[in-house]
């Protein structure tokens, strides 16, 4: 098969023309000042509303920036906001940046902060996943032109967190398709989009992060892993995210980035499918039946590491070092499990069917019969947020992008008709009392007492603390932020 249908059928047919020139081996030949960055998917909207997961991050990144960003560390820093403070426990009053501007060339001040607020919080079904990100946010005032106050429900001791989720929007496209049309105050603007297949980004010379080199960039959106791994080797695209763990490492002639996902691997064991999983005993012996270390080098290429028996790794508020996981031990979980008839079945996704169906082995071997069951995204959505069908579910819990166990909300309290992921009711209250506990000291402690709770009553089958995979040419200098992000103003291409 020829190298240009490779690219026809990866949806790269027009990539030559794209980047204006030809390229080799290497990125050879490529321009210097343009780089291409592709993934097994992107965002199919330029709403930041709407544009979520980490595809969606990728490119929120590039052309739009919220009040406030986590820094290194986890700690908050500036971004559209200068500075802040705590006016009472149910508000927040920020200092804006002065002197920025909107691509579309309008002014950023409080009254763009106020729309952006009040369009989040005007319940549009579309916004309902980043509104849940928000917690308890109430509303939004204008003090002055260049001071705002936001204001919560109820205590929220990681409101600046989660305002690091919501990006600023120049309110003067409200009225037309913010979907398809996109203003912000990044270091690119959009100068072409094919949803779900392509962004062009120009470098945006009015920006208060201007771009170090860069003066084009593209995300392109290859499906096909193995086509992507083709695209990446010719030259024709600069790094990629989305290439499968073992794929990544066979890759020595470029340069690997594996970062901290901040999420566990997990099994979640919804007891309301298979009431067997209420023994604690049964669920003693799944994690005693896992091969933690071998785990890591065989499921996750080792990118990853052995999660010391608790969600939260080090460097998370309420990471607790004196937790330790469950050693393997396959005969003690077949003793556990002796005279126990079981068939525990693994629903997940595509993207995690090798790692799925190597926990199913070392269930196997321990008596449980245990088939994989691959559903499509949407089903298997359905299976995690509301009800499955499946005894076991095989995710990775994500608490990167507030960096906080509140992200981790499947374990905290539900409405009615959604199923429990751990039927404990004291980590449920101990959930619910960190949502609100404002003293710094105070609410660590209770994050803790929750992970000690949860490795107490084996609330959740641990596999691994998996990494973030970039591979990109040693040609390119791909920068991430501390959100684990690529960040196209920092990075730069070499001849």
């Amino acid at each position: 098969m020829s190298r240009r249908r490779i690219l026809q059928l990866g949806g790269l047919a027009a990539l030559g023309l794209a980047t204006g020139c030809a390229t080799g081996p290497d990125g050879e030949g490529a321009e210097t000042g343009k780089l291409i960055f592709a993934s097994t998917a992107i965002t199919n909207s330029l709403d930041p509303l709407v544009a979520l997961s980490s595809v969606g991050s990728t490119f929120c990144t590039q052309v739009y920036d919220p009040l406030v960003t986590l820094g290194e560390g986890g700690r908050i820093s500036p971004a559209l906001a200068t500075a802040w403070r705590q006016v009472d426990e149910l508000t927040v009053e920020f200092t804006l940046r002065e002197g920025v501007k909107f691509h579309n060339g309008g002014a950023f001040d409080a009254q763009a902060v106020v729309g952006n607020v009040e369009r989040l919080l005007s319940d549009k079904p579309e916004f309902a996943s980043i509104r849940s990100e928000m917690g308890s946010l109430k509303g939004v005032e204008a003090v002055d032109a260049g001071t705002v106050r936001v204001t919560t429900e109820s205590p929220d001791p990681i409101l600046l967190n989660r305002l690091t989720r919501l990006y600023i929007v120049d309110p003067s496209i409200f009225a037309g398709n913010p979907a398809s049309t996109a203003s912000g105050t990044g270091p690119f603007k959009v100068v072409g989009y094919k949803a779900g297949e392509s962004i062009d980004l120009e470098a945006f010379p009015g920006s208060w992060r201007r771009s170090s080199s860069l003066t084009k960039a593209q995300i392109l959106a290859i499906p096909d892993t193995g086509t992507l791994t083709t695209a990446l080797r010719s030259g024709d695209v600069d790094g990629v995210f989305g290439l499968p763990p073992a794929v990544s490492a066979q890759l020595s002639s470029f340069t690997v980035q594996a970062t901290s996902a901040g999420s566990c691997a997990i099994l979640s064991m919804i007891q309301d499918v298979e009431p067997k999983l209420r023994d604690k005993n049964i669920r003693l012996a799944l994690n005693l039946a896992v091969d933690n270390e071998e785990f890591v080098k065989e499921g996750l290429s080792g990118f990853g590491e052995v999660p010391a028996g608790q969600l939260l790794q080090p460097g998370y508020t309420g990471y607790d070092p004196s937790l330790q996981g469950f050693a393997y031990d396959p005969d003690k979980a077949k003793s556990l499990l002796a005279g126990t008839d079981l068939r525990l079945d693994i629903a997940t996704t595509a993207l995690f069917k090798q790692q799925a169906e190597i926990t199913a082995g070392y269930l196997a071997k321990v008596g449980v019969k245990s088939e994989v069951v691959i559903q499509d995204l949407s089903t298997f959505v359905t299976s995690l947020l509301k009800t499955s069908k499946v005894p076991l579910l095989y995710w990775q819990t994500d608490y990167f992008d507030l960096r906080d166990i509140a992200s981790v909300a499947r374990f905290g309290p539900q409405p009615a008709g959604v199923q429990s992921h751990f039927e404990d009711k004291a980590y449920v209250e101990l959930f619910a009392a960190a949502q609100e506990e404002m003293d710094p000291g105070k609410r660590e402690e209770t994050i803790r007492e929750m992970a000690r709770r949860m490795n107490e009553e084996v609330g959740v089958v641990f596999l691994a603390w998996p990494k973030t995979v970039y591979v990109h040419s040693k040609k390119t200098d791909l920068k991430l932020t501390p959100s684990g992000n690529v960040s196209m103003a920092e990075s730069k291409k070499s001849a």
